[in-house]
């Protein structure tokens, strides 16, 4: 058990994203102690819902507490990253920010209003403006490569009529949609892979992406 007001054991303490709050012990109301850093909008292709973000700090380590709603009604509600305690309260919240918006980018993005907590409304624009910017370096320099280089799994993508595109993450990861479902599925530029975690399929480009 634990002996914070987070709720949360001390075997957390390694940095960890959880991005939807699913982990075990993660579901729970936002601890008394949690200092409000801010709050977005959060776009997520058919729907925006709100989106306020805290911070818990004990002598250990700094979590990210999230609670969403929509129209009025709460949607979740958990710890979604955490990390070793380092800085000041101001400069752990930037932190996990970036790493949490870096991990939904594909399925969720913020957008405008940013509602000001600890963080400033320009401070809150600016992590999203800096995720915003590396990943239009990493799908330009994504791009390069396959003119560089054209990797077999991209082409048969494309062949396919699967839009394949850049992902952002690196300079290497491409996205395609699943022909078998309404999501998309991941492309390896360096690897020549593919690889559906819906479907729970993978392969290289010699075998194609599945129909």
């Amino acid at each position: 058990m634990s002996d914070t007001a987070s709720g949360l054991p001390h075997e957390r303490e390694a940095p960890f994203v959880d991005p939807w709050s699913k982990g075990p012990n993660h579901q729970d109301v936002v601890p008394i102690d949690a200092v409000f850093v801010g709050a977005w909008d959060n776009d997520v292709g058919i729907f925006e819902f709100t989106e306020a973000l805290f911070l818990v700090r004990d002598d250990r380590q700094d979590l990210l507490w999230s609670l969403t709603t929509y129209s009025k009604s709460e949607l979740s509600c958990g710890c979604v990253a955490g990390a070793p305690r380092e800085g000041t309260q101001s400069e752990a919240a930037r932190r996990l920010l970036g790493v949490l918006v870096r991990a939904r980018v594909g399925l969720q993005f913020p957008r405008p209003p940013y509602l000001p907590g600890l963080l400033a409304s320009n401070e809150l624009s600016d992590i999203v403006d800096a995720v915003s910017e590396e990943l239009k370096r990493n799908r330009l320099a994504a791009e390069a490569a396959q003119q560089r280089q054209k990797a077999q799994i991209v082409e048969v993508a494309g062949e396919l009529g699967l839009n394949p595109r850049p992902a952002g993450h690196n300079d290497s990861a491409w996205i395609a949609d699943c022909p078998r479902r309404t999501h998309t599925l991941m492309l390896s530029h360096s690897l020549n892979e593919f690889g559906c975690a819906y479907c729970r399929r993978k392969g290289d480009g010699n075998a194609g992406v599945p129909a």
